[in-house]
């Protein structure tokens, strides 16, 4: 029973709520209670219920504020909460582009001060497996102007921003993110119903008993890792040293699949005039943790690959003559880099800068295994939801922005049927059924290779969830990726890009192109190729030349690269290449990392894609029994796939389930065939593999049950 009126933290000093006439406001105290609520001069009855609850839909008028909010019972509790402030409030949900900080990027928008209009609201990370959460257990509310903004949610905040000064109303921003957070996290129980293995992992989790040995027993192996690489550097003899150019990846420079300690470090003057002047070492992102020194004296260390190393330099460290900076980097699992592209020296008040690029020395120090694989617990199914989502549903809103999908980037077709569903029951949570949702395609990152498909065809995917959904748009990033960093440091321009649908969709504002083209239709002419976009009506760019980006594909299965014009200033792209006569498929950029040209008049880019001109099917079958031996190499199947699509094969029939009943796929149901007449299955998914493989291919992939 509560002693006193208890408010959720959503709704405390310096939020934002809902304009409109149906706007919730609730809390808690004890049952059968009557509550009364005042704001904006009129005043609203409720009681509480059997469980204490009480929530009265209240009208907000326009009108900025601060406005104050009082909560009154008949038995004398009071609360009054003040600086409410009445406009619009979006959900801003997602993984780390979408959580990625101010502070973060600040080097993209140095002069940014801020908008006393937008407030922010940050939920700490709180995973919850047993029953959802009232109430969020640490949040909290900000103005978007000095130290606070510095925190808040980059995309968010610039979303924000553009609303705001367009609608001339403060703009709230519920900010429900975390880094590495795959979309079942972000799902409800309900929403995964179809799916008993995700539930069974969610249900794991929920064991208190289970999730304290799990995290304990990571800890022991992780404080195992660190404690064998401090004990052999202590002991390890002092090793030569050998040239290295940073920034750069190791793997280019003597140093592939490397796991253990290396030491860093470069010789450099300081002219005179800087002596004894500040300044902030920048070293962009390392892989993995570092700990860094000047001249022998410690300016700085993180603990792992993502945040950008810029550490304070205090102006006494440095000394005429030769200076020393050491780096101290483990590398975890074979991927040690010092990432390229990014600010890379030290950097005096002055403005001037000593660049570091270049010649640098390392020393390995130990060699080790790879370090031990770790799991986040805030990324395993519903617990995000029920720690985060589940305590806002009772927020009246405007809509949602979404950037996330990375983490699923390995499933596409998981993905494809989980959004539908969360979309949809978010709506139905929130009390919202047309709810607008808008979401960010992934942008161009190298992932495991520029060339590799993975990417590609999660954006394909999501370029499809489209026009599954009801009320969604897609924000186009072909132009604000980076190739070695997976956070893009472009956040003004997609958070405005969100804010364009905002404004066209659902503020209904004329004259705003809000999406980049779009694949629509196409038809074949001879040997070329011609392509119809929407949302490139008033025409697309760059026009009298050709377009980069294209490649095209004929009979022999080899993708080659086209040549695209658009055709007299029309929202139509010819591709074609002069030594295919028979196109069987286009694809526009699709690739893990791939920039193109292709954008309408108002330079948003156009969406990644790839058509199948559809031909008479060719089919090949492959009988599990008779190819159990080869097929228990993925080089094999690579081989084989390669073969019959170079012939002009269009579908693999893969037979799954021989005579003997068992299966070749990794199922809940059936046995996994290990063996047949001697030869031992591969250690990996074998229709997985075929699927996957199949699609990087173009080939349809469809399974037999013999």
């Amino acid at each position: 029973m509560q002693k006193s009126i208890q408010m959720p933290q959503i709704l405390q000093k310096g939020c934002v709520l809902q304009r409109g006439n149906a706007t919730r406001i609730w809390g808690w105290y004890k049952k059968g209670i009557k509550i009364e609520i005042s704001f904006q001069n009129k005043q609203y009855m409720t009681e509480t219920d059997e469980n204490g609850m009480f929530e009265a839909l209240i009208a907000c008028k326009s009108g900025r504020g601060p406005f104050t909010l009082e909560v009154r019972s008949e038995d004398g509790q009071e609360v009054e909460i003040s600086e409410v402030y009445v406009g619009d409030v979006f959900v801003c949900a997602g993984q780390s582009n979408m959580e990625l900080p101010i502070s973060r990027v600040r080097q993209m928008f140095p002069e940014e001060k801020g908008l006393l209009d937008v407030h922010h609201y940050k939920v700490e990370e709180a995973p919850e497996f047993g029953k959802a959460l009232k109430n969020h257990r640490k949040a909290k509310w900000s103005v978007c102007v000095g130290a606070d903004l510095e925190e808040s949610t980059a995309l968010g905040y610039f979303f924000g921003k553009l609303i705001s000064q367009r609608e001339g109303v403060p703009v709230g921003i519920i900010n429900i993110s975390k880094g590495g957070t795959p979309i079942e996290a972000w799902t409800s129980p309900k929403g995964l119903k179809d799916y008993p293995e995700l539930l069974a992992m969610k249900e794991r989790f929920a064991d208190e008993n289970f999730r304290k040995s799990f995290l304990e027993e990571q800890d022991k192996r992780e404080d195992a890792w660190h404690e064998n690489l401090r004990k052999k550097e202590k002991y390890e003899k002092e090793k030569n040293w050998k040239k290295f150019f940073m920034p750069g990846e190791f793997s280019e420079q003597g140093l592939q699949r490397f796991s253990g300690l290396v030491y860093l470090k470069k010789k450099f003057s300081v002219p005179e005039h800087l002596l004894g002047q500040n300044a902030v070492l920048k070293l962009g992102t390392l892989t993995d943790s570092d700990e860094t020194y000047v001249n022998g004296v410690f300016v700085g260390e993180t603990g792992y690959c993502f945040p950008p190393r810029i550490y304070p330099v205090n102006g006494g460290v440095l000394k005429p003559g030769e200076n020393e900076i050491l780096i101290r980097l483990e590398c975890r699992d074979g991927k040690g880099r010092i990432t390229p592209d990014k600010p890379f020296g030290l950097y005096f008040q002055t403005g001037e800068v000593i660049e570091l690029k270049g010649r640098w020395e390392y020393q390995v120090r130990v060699v080790s295994e790879p370090a031990p694989s770790l799991v986040f617990i805030s990324r395993k199914p519903t617990c995000m939801y029920q720690g985060m989502v589940a305590p806002c549903l009772n927020m009246t809103v405007k809509g949602v922005i979404w950037y996330q999908g990375e983490a699923n980037t390995p499933d596409p077709g998981l993905y494809k049927r989980l959004f539908p569903a969360m979309v949809s029951q978010w709506r139905t949570f929130f009390n919202n059924p047309q709810m607008p949702f808008y979401y960010v395609q992934i942008a161009p990152w190298k992932s495991e290779g520029n060339d590799k498909l993975d990417w590609a065809w999660f954006r394909q995917c999501q370029l499809e969830l489209m026009s599954a959904v009801p009320n969604v748009g897609m924000v186009t990033t072909g132009d604000a990726g980076s190739e070695n960093f997976i956070h893009s440091p472009y956040k003004i321009k997609v958070g405005e890009r969100l804010a364009y649908w905002a404004l066209a969709k659902t503020y209904h504002r004329k004259g705003i192109q809000y999406s980049g083209p779009i694949y629509k239709s196409h038809r074949v002419k001879g040997n070329v190729v011609e392509i119809d976009f929407e949302h490139g009506e008033e025409g697309l760019i760059p026009e009298n030349q050709n377009v980069k980006g294209f490649e095209i594909v004929g009979t022999d299965g080899i993708f080659r690269p086209a040549k695209a014009e658009i055709i007299n200033g029309s929202s139509t792209v010819k591709v074609w290449n002069d030594s295919i006569n028979a196109p069987i498929e286009v694809r526009y950029c699709f690739r893990n990392y791939m920039l193109g040209e292709l954008c309408n008049n108002a330079a948003i880019p156009a969406s990644p894609f790839r058509i199948v001109i559809k031909k008479k099917p060719a089919l090949m079958w492959f009988d599990a029994e008779a190819n159990f031996e080869r097929f228990s190499h993925k080089d094999s199947i690579d081989y084989y796939l390669e073969k019959i699509k170079s012939v002009g094969f269009t579908h693999a029939i893969v037979d799954i389930r021989p005579i003997t009943g068992e299966v070749l796929y990794q199922s809940q149901f059936a046995p996994q065939m290990k063996e047949w007449k001697g030869a031992k299955a591969g250690n990996f998914d074998y229709l997985q593999y075929f699927i996957k493989k199949g699609h990087e291919l173009g080939l349809e992939v469809h399974a037999s049950l013999n």
